[in-house]
């Protein structure tokens, strides 16, 4: 990192010093190398200082105290270690990238395999991936989720890793990936990739070696030796571990209850012995044990800092409420696992400091919160300081996407408000990201029961159920295929303030794949077997994914009604900042099927006004004092979507518009 230059070692230098510049030059030169010497001390020394305020006293509370100076030592020698290894390229951006660059973004997510195939028998690798760029260019996103590619058996649609410092062979392996990086950074592209951290595959080298009896390995995973004491509930999904100790009951989800056994444990029999391995999600994904160090230093060498030193910009961290399995608890948000966070953050932030956390954390608000933690300003080696939270940057907001859906299912706004009410500020500089699909179902786990009622009664016959939790199916199904409907969920999906994250093909309007589901219940079906053959193989969120054709997307751009419009909302979004980073606030209307709000920042304002009714309407939305000081008196304002002057009356603090079915208006 740096080099230290002892005034002793002036015996070493000046003779060279005069040798290259001359006597004339020699004192001189030797004390500004002194000086830059000392600034690079001071540096080393701030940079210290932060890591042992950010790292030292999560590293006691999941490990010890004893364990901490240690470890300490241990993760500062892996930062140097990937620090060395950094191009300089990646260097230069981490020091002149704007430290809140991904609030502008806007995310495009695929799987690897299924985006843009050149027909229905072949799949992609990275290669043929090259060709779709121009087409992602053209749409306007700036960021791209590669849904998992690292090497994975394939029972998890990929979430299941078996080596995390691998590419899989049928995407064209790492020589691939590292081509498609190259050209996506030419076209100005970022890039996200998963973090898998509560889980392993089973074909995993350390519990393959732990099969073939080296057992020291199983305490990489969460696992005991004795069967587990349990009560299950009525319908199967909460289970009761008696803990042997006497103390509280651990009760505990149990998610997938139609491909486990009726615990979260998995038997496996090692020589004469049995052993039982936890596991949150299917039984092939074995969950690993953070309360081991080991785990903690090869998550952070072997990936992080490997993938953040190919330049991914942005880490999703999937399933991350599940991290440690406290006893008496539920095993979700437990304080130890944000710990976790805490030094994996700080940990990313040393290393490559332009590349930030997305959390996957499908919890009520109050807790999501907590995985932003707390902002501070540090300056780890050089450039501006930074101004970024010790936990994750950017957070899934589950919270209002059935929110969004039971209000445009109702038609009613109130839906929405009644859960932008109970959700509270993150700090300055995150973000959510806000979506309204994604490659998993739409879960209503976060809304009420009247919300679920409203969204099972409406969309369960467009798609299919997902084990209770949410309903899997198309943004274009559960929209009726209707042009108008899918353009004003995409309006309300950009106007949001956040980063918008759009899964790919919803843009042109795909629908359902149920094939696709049939093919990957047989393909997981097989990993399954292998354990129990009474496990149920289907997945109903496979049916929205499987592969769509490069030329439907192509063809898109010439005549498809919905990628038009999506492609102008985000040409207009980008334009327009305050959209990103503005705040959110709602304008009372006269109407509850009119969704109307402010979008503003200290420079600029935005008023939306969304018709969630298939009939033409009439609004009053009630403005502010200041609003009405901006509008004046003027008798039109923009609709910055069509750049249309929109024709509207200002009355008593009122103003008046007038929307067709459907319509979407973002006033200026």
């Amino acid at each position: 990192m740096v080099f230290e230059i002892p005034e002793q070692n002036k015996i070493d230098f000046e003779p060279a010093l005069e040798k290259v510049y001359g006597e004339d030059e020699v004192v001189e030169m030797f004390a500004n190398i002194l000086e830059i010497t000392e600034r690079a001390r001071s540096e080393r020394i701030t940079y210290l200082k932060q890591l042992e305020i950010d790292i030292k006293p999560a590293l006691e509370k999941v490990y010890g105290e004893d364990k901490v100076d240690e470890m300490f030592a241990n993760i500062l020698e892996i930062i140097e270690r990937a620090r060395s290894e950094r191009l300089a390229s990646l260097k230069m951006d981490d020091i002149t990238r704007d430290c809140s660059w991904y609030k502008d973004e806007i995310m495009y997510t695929f799987y690897a395999d299924q985006f843009g195939v050149k027909n229905k028998n072949t799949t992609n690798t990275f290669k043929d991936l090259i060709e779709m760029l121009p087409y992602l260019k053209d749409l306007g996103v700036t960021t791209l989720y590669i849904l998992p590619f690292m090497d994975s058996p394939m029972g998890d649609a990929g979430f299941d890793v078996r080596d995390p410092q691998k590419v899989r062979e049928d995407l064209g392996g790492i020589a691939e990936f590292d081509q498609f990086m190259a050209e996506a950074k030419k076209y100005g592209f970022k890039i996200q990739a998963d973090l898998v951290l509560n889980h392993f595959s089973d074909q995993h080298e350390w519990f393959q070696d732990a099969l073939n009896g080296d057992v020291s390995k199983l305490d990489y995973f969460v696992f005991r030796k004795e069967p587990p004491k349990y009560e299950c509930s009525q319908d199967g999904t909460i289970i009761k571990y008696i803990e042997e100790d006497g103390g509280p009951p651990s009760e505990r989800r149990l998610i997938f209850t139609d491909a486990s056994e009726e615990t979260h444990y998995r038997k496996v029999n090692i020589g004469r012995d049995d052993y039982y391995l936890y596991h949150t999600f299917y039984p092939f994904q074995l969950d690993i044990n953070w309360e081991n160090p080991e785990v903690l230093y090869y998550v952070l060498e072997k990936i992080i800092a490997f993938w953040s030193n190919k330049g991914i910009d942005i880490f999703r961290l999937d399933a991350i409420p599940f991290l440690i399995k406290e006893k008496g608890t539920n095993a979700e948000n437990q304080p130890r696992t944000h710990c976790i966070i805490k030094i994996l953050s700080s940990f990313n932030q040393a290393i490559g400091p332009r590349s930030i956390f997305h959390a996957e954390a499908c919890e009520p608000p109050e807790e999501v919160l907590k995985y932003f933690s707390k902002e501070r300003v540090f300056d780890i080696y050089g450039g501006e300081n930074l101004t970024r939270t010790d936990g994750v940057q950017v957070a899934y907001n589950f919270p209002y996407m059935p929110a969004i859906w039971a209000s445009l299912i109702t038609g009613s706004n109130e839906y929405f408000w009644n859960v932008h009410e109970e959700t509270p500020p993150i700090p300055e500089s995150t973000a959510w990201a806000q979506f309204l699909r994604v490659h998993d179902e739409l879960t209503v786990e976060m809304a009420d029961t009247s919300t679920r009622k409203i969204i099972y009664d409406a969309l369960l016959s467009k798609g299919k159920d997902f084990k209770g939790l949410g309903i899997s199916g198309r943004m274009a199904n559960f929209l009726d295929k209707n042009p108008a409907k899918i353009g004003l969920a995409f309006a309300i999906l950009l106007s949001l303030p956040g980063m918008p994250v759009i899964y790919y093909g919803d843009e042109i309007g795909a629908e359902n794949n149920t094939n696709h589901g049939e093919e990957a219940e047989n393909k997981r079906k097989e990993v399954l077997n292998k354990i129990d053959t009474n496990f149920c193989s289907f997945d109903s969120r496979d049916i929205n994914r499987g592969p769509i054709l490069k030329s439907d997307f192509y063809s898109s751009e010439k005549d498809n009604v919905i990628y038009k419009t999506v492609k102008n909302l985000i040409e207009v979004r980008k334009g327009m900042p305050v959209l990103g980073r503005g705040k959110l606030s709602r304008l009372e209307s006269d109407n509850k099927e009119i969704f109307s709000y402010r979008i503003n920042s200290d420079d600029q304002y935005v008023i939306v006004v969304n018709n969630l009714s298939g009939e033409k309407l009439e609004t009053s939305l009630t403005l502010s004092n200041d609003l009405v000081e901006k509008i004046g008196k003027t008798t039109g304002m923009v609709n910055l979507i069509d750049r249309e002057k929109i024709n509207v009356c200002l009355k008593c603090e009122k103003l008046i518009v007038s929307l067709e079915p459907y319509q979407t208006l973002w006033l200026n």
